[in-house]
């Protein structure tokens, strides 16, 4: 696997339980939330006006919604779960190593 393949997120910048953040990974802004120490890596653009997901709230039905028009995003799929959204978004395989959180480019996820 190549560096571009995959990212790490240092342990220092990795969200605790119940919280979730912007990365940049990839060329793109990434969310990355951990959902009952479940870690999730997804677009953190919402595919209806380009609002920054990390802005919005966290659910703890493993969705985010946008803190613009209230979108909400199923974090597992990138599902768009309700409108003015319909786009999902893209995800990421997201593996807790060593404290640190490794993102996978989207082709691996």
């Amino acid at each position: 696997m190549s560096a571009i393949d995959s990212f790490i997120v240092p342990a220092d910048k990795v969200p605790g339980p119940g919280y979730m953040k912007r990365v940049e990974a990839f060329g793109e802004r990434i969310l990355v939330a951990n959902v009952d120490g479940v870690y999730y890596a997804a677009s953190d653009t919402c595919t209806h006006e380009d609002a920054s997901l990390s802005n919005g709230a966290l659910k703890d039905d493993c969705t985010v919604a946008c803190p613009l028009h209230g979108s909400r995003f199923d974090l597992k799929t990138g599902e768009a779960l309700d409108e003015p959204a319909e786009t999902p978004l893209v995800t990421y395989r997201a593996d807790l190593i060593d404290g640190n959180l490794v993102l996978y480019a989207a082709n691996h996820a």
